[in-house]
């Protein structure tokens, strides 16, 4: 949504921010109730600005971090050599 970016004091209805984020208009209502995205009554109708929308998606972004190289030797932590068994006879432990 580009163009909604020339105007950032431009309100959105909750079905508009639900395309943008694409989730559903239910969980746009359960973000407003809960704080995370600030909300504007225009008489009984609920209306989002686009800067509180595009706060909330910097806000919840994570960067991806750089893949580490893993050794060779153990492929997870932790990892420990085969036990080898052993034949018990009669009276021995």
């Amino acid at each position: 949504m580009p163009d909604l970016m020339d105007n950032p004091e431009q309100l959105l209805t909750v079905a508009e921010v639900a395309t943008w984020l694409r989730v559903e208009p239910r969980y746009v209502y359960r973000l407003a109730s809960s704080g995370d995205l600030t909300r504007t009554y225009v008489g009984r109708y609920v209306r989002f600005s686009v800067e509180s929308v595009q706060s909330y998606i910097d806000a919840h972004t994570i960067e991806a971090k750089p893949k580490t190289e893993r050794s060779v030797r153990s492929r997870r932590p932790g990892a420990r050599r085969p036990k080898y068994l052993r034949a018990v006879r009669d009276g021995e432990r």
